[in-house]
């Protein structure tokens, strides 16, 4: 059972190094539209 979570572990880093390398994001939208909205409200002043 170890050498099985091992493996899986080994696999997922893999798999993971590959889709950085590839240049996949699977957060891709979700920090554009996190970085869209702190870019809006940083020009304003901030709200007590």
């Amino acid at each position: 059972m170890i050498k099985a979570n091992w493996i899986v572990g080994l696999l997922a880093l893999a798999l993971f190094s590959h889709a950085q390398y590839q240049g996949w994001s699977l957060f891709d939208r979700t920090a554009a539209a996190q970085t869209a909205r702190v870019a809006g409200t940083a020009g304003r002043g901030a709200h007590k």
